[in-house]
């Protein structure tokens, strides 16, 4: 009896001891599915378990970025919950720049901006410089550039969206300061002190305005698409009792250059920098741009022509191109006769929101 009760205790040890084994051996094998079962590869499982973080990959989703640095020498555990907010992105240095950044001190919010906003130049610089504490206050905005980051930084004067407009247009340089010459020319074209146009430039379809929507019947022109649209103005305008005329349209560079002469000449520097384009700087060359009379009214600015075309311009894709108090922007004194063609659509959001053009420009236009 002692004897059948030893046998049966010694086989319950050995069913015990197959368990534990049949469990030791299956283990790994349910532990691969359930790592596996997250879409890791079945060659990542090795340095999932070995480095720790088995617990952590079953209780997350997928991380194409986890999955990167758990294969690479430079895994850093302390980042895991990093790694886990980081979005993977193609990059030849990724691992390196991942663990740089967030050596650095960027938050995973920070870095998935930089990935996705800074040149691999500019992220490089950010390694061996202070941390920029509020970098994705400036990248959030969809017209930062990339290049411009320091140039944000160093004029930063209080408002993010603000700060990075400004420096877009170039307000941080000086006028006609390193300046962009225009290569491809649009009816959305920006010229102003900071963007100029080629001496040999003629807009196309430059098309004769009609005598009566001119001043003293001078012959005018304007690029066909904004000579329809002020016609247009001009004959509705008419309708209720106002003269809206044409003064001075389109002039070519040399044109430009013999009026910006005689200005200095008559004013002298000051005038001519608060009122007068040097030739290439001009809008008027644009064949858009036209300074605009009444009848009856030597000065325009005291004529209800001057009060229509506030209230109306916009409806006919004319803006008031130079606005009272926008001279830090636009580099003129408010020019109440000079109207620039945008388009019925630009010319009603820059009439709702109260902008100029180069801030209409730089946020949706310069890409």
């Amino acid at each position: 009896m002692e004897k059948k009760k030893k046998v049966r205790k010694l086989k319950k040890i050995w069913i015990i001891i197959l368990v534990i084994i049949v469990l030791l051996l299956a283990y790994p094998s349910y532990l691969t599915f359930k790592i596996v079962s997250k879409n890791y590869k079945i060659s990542s499982v090795y340095n999932i378990v070995s480095k720790g973080i088995k617990d952590d990959i079953i209780n997350n989703n997928y991380s194409k970025t986890v999955e990167v640095m758990v294969n690479s020498d430079s895994f850093v555990k302390d980042n895991l919950d990093n790694y886990f907010k980081i979005k993977y992105v193609v990059k030849d240095d990724f691992v390196t720049r991942i663990n740089k950044l967030l050596e650095c001190g960027y938050t995973a919010d920070d870095i998935n901006m930089i990935n996705d906003k800074l040149s691999d130049d500019v992220t490089t610089t950010l390694y061996d410089n202070e941390l920029i504490k509020d970098i994705s206050n400036y990248m959030e905005f969809d017209f930062f550039k990339s290049e411009n980051l320091y140039r944000y930084i160093d004029y930063f004067y209080g408002d993010y969206k603000d700060t990075v407009v400004a420096v877009n247009i170039g307000l941080d340089k000086e006028l006609y300061e390193d300046v962009n010459v225009i290569k491809d020319f649009s009816e959305q074209v920006l010229a102003n002190k900071y963007n100029k146009l080629d001496e040999s430039f003629e807009p196309e379809n430059l098309t004769a305005i009609k005598s009566s929507c001119t001043k003293g019947n001078v012959t005018q022109y304007l690029s066909k698409v904004a000579q329809v649209a002020f016609e247009n103005m001009c004959d509705s305008a008419l309708k209720e009792g106002k003269y809206i005329l044409a003064n001075s349209a389109y002039r070519s560079y040399s044109d430009q250059q013999d009026i910006y002469n005689v200005y200095f000449n008559l004013y002298g520097q000051n005038y001519v920098d608060n009122y007068v384009a040097l030739p290439g700087y001009s809008e008027h060359q644009t064949g858009l741009a036209l300074d605009v009379a009444s009848r009856d009214y030597n000065t325009f600015r005291s004529s209800p022509e001057y009060t229509w075309m506030l209230n109306n311009a916009y409806k006919y894709g004319f803006i008031l191109r130079y606005p009272e108090d926008k001279q830090a922007i636009t580099g003129y004194k408010n020019e109440a006769w000079h109207f620039r063609y945008v388009g019925v659509e630009i010319a009603t959001y820059i009439k709702e929101h109260n902008i100029t053009y180069e801030e209409y420009y730089v946020m949706f236009l310069d890409k």
